[in-house]
């Protein structure tokens, strides 16, 4: 395809004034991710408007719903109750008690909770717009598909529900199904851990690990392995790949860390510094998107394209700089920053545009809408996945019920696993462990009598199944 960019769509988009309403030496446009580039789901306002999701939990039922492609209407405990008593033959010295029951079983306050597969789609929504957007971008980036949702409903008719909880089912499905939104998808930056994370999923289906506590942690490790991973690919711009991988360590939560040790040098620290480019990323991304065409176009997809039109897509980017640039009237240091080389004058051109709005976020009252947009993401990882070694610093950080959670999805139905393979299953997984954080993990095992030692070597110890 022919890239051109589009001034008059960039004005619309960026709610561009081109009129005499606002002094040239002001903003005169709003900038906004997320539109015609969808990247991540975050917005670059403070915690009271936008939220930041750290409990995955509250994503589950979102992501059911997209797969189900059903919204819900509020269900109310007295609409519920009715439409239960339709069904059953109750006595009047009875109903109190039936009432009791369904508001102790479903209902927290007046809203409507679940706690097993068949009901996740119908819970109460929490109002929070940010977990219903980090809902669909899971669904949306780890590309779950029609034979996924199949496996979901599957799944729901093996599970054993009791037959209060089908006949709650039925009521709601009766009466409150309603048509779902359709929602454009994110685009995918980073493939390779896709197939893993349907083959980790459908295995959780099958194996009926389906409370809300086994689900989020699915979604807490694959929302970082992808995030993270996106975050190394955008920095590399136009030489990014799609299935590059870069290693970072975490160490044992019970462990002593010193500062030598990878997980404080390739861990935490190394990601951070790419976690603060992602609100540049986003705009910069949206910037060149701004064309009459629908499809989404990010570095690596314009590095493709710029082996058969360098020079062309080049110019096009400029213009679309000069154009970005034109609307920010107090940022006076547009002409200071530098050019970089790039694997191609379109890449090189990329980058100048990216260190552009860096710049003029860095230089204004700006920086706080960039904070406010990586904050989304950095304090989900502090909050889920790093610690506080003091001396050491932050460091990405594994518990005990990571553990144990990772090593049941790494083994699936086997009934053991070669240790050292299984440190392989959670590479694959995007959690690194260092030789002493090996050792520790294995003394962990042992205690727990899960280690079936077939010699003094290593390579012959197994990690036997945990139920």
């Amino acid at each position: 395809m022919d890239y051109k960019f589009d001034e008059q769509t960039f004005i619309e988009s960026f709610n561009a004034k081109t009129d005499d309403s606002k002094s040239m030496d002001s903003i005169r446009l709003t900038h906004k991710p997320d539109g015609k580039f969808k990247l991540f789901p975050f917005k670059a306002s403070g915690k009271s408007q936008a939220p930041i999701v750290t409990e995955l939990e509250d994503i589950v039922s979102g992501f059911f719903r997209e797969a189900a492609q059903k919204g819900t209407e509020p269900i109310s405990f007295d609409d519920l109750c009715n439409a239960l008593q339709e069904e059953v033959d109750l006595d009047n010295q009875d109903l109190d008690y039936f009432k009791d029951m369904i508001q102790s079983f479903f209902f927290e306050g007046e809203n409507f909770v679940a706690d097993n597969l068949g009901l996740y789609p119908y819970q109460t929504s929490s109002n929070n717009k940010s977990a219903d957007n980090l809902a669909h971008f899971i669904y949306s980036v780890m590309e779950i598909d029609d034979e996924i949702c199949k496996k979901i409903e599957q799944a729901k008719e093996k599970h054993q529900f009791n037959v209060l909880e089908n006949m709650v089912i039925s009521a709601i499905e009766n009466k409150n199904v309603v048509e779902a939104d359709a929602f454009k998808p994110y685009f995918v930056v980073k493939k390779g851990i896709q197939n893993i994370f349907k083959a980790d999923f459908e295995y959780m289906l099958d194996s009926g690990m389906t409370s809300l506590e086994d689900l989020s942690n699915l979604f807490a490790v694959y929302y970082l392995y992808y995030v993270s991973q996106t975050c190394f690919i955008l920095d590399q711009f136009g030489a990014g790949k799609r299935d590059q991988n870069v290693n970072l360590y975490f160490a044992l939560d019970w462990e002593k860390v010193s500062k030598n040790r990878k997980c404080c040098i390739e861990g935490w620290e190394n990601l951070q510094e790419n976690i603060n480019h992602m609100f540049t990323h986003a705009i910069t991304l949206e910037i060149l998107n701004q064309t009459k065409n629908d499809e989404m176009l990010d570095y690596i997809a314009l590095a493709e394209m710029s082996q058969t039109n360098d020079e062309e897509l080049a110019i096009e980017i400029k213009n679309a700089e000069q154009t970005y640039c034109s609307y920010i009237g107090d940022y006076k240091g547009f002409d200071s920053v530098p050019y970089t080389p790039g694997v191609s004058k379109t890449d090189q051109a990329i980058t100048h545009l990216f260190k552009c709005v860096q710049a003029q976020f860095q230089g204004t009252d700006r920086k706080r809408a960039d904070q406010f947009y990586n904050e989304k993401f950095s304090e989900f990882c502090k909050s889920r996945w790093v610690k506080n070694r003091k001396k050491s610093g932050l460091v990405l950080n594994l518990t005990e019920r990571d553990v144990i959670f990772l090593t049941k999805i790494c083994l699936r139905n086997e009934e053991k696993i070669r240790l050292n393979d299984l440190y392989k299953e959670y590479e694959k997984r995007g959690i690194y462990l260092d030789n002493t954080s090996k050792e520790y993990l294995q003394d962990f095992f042992t205690k727990l009598n899960l280690i079936d030692k077939k010699s003094d070597s290593g390579d012959a110890q197994y990690v036997k199944r945990i139920l």
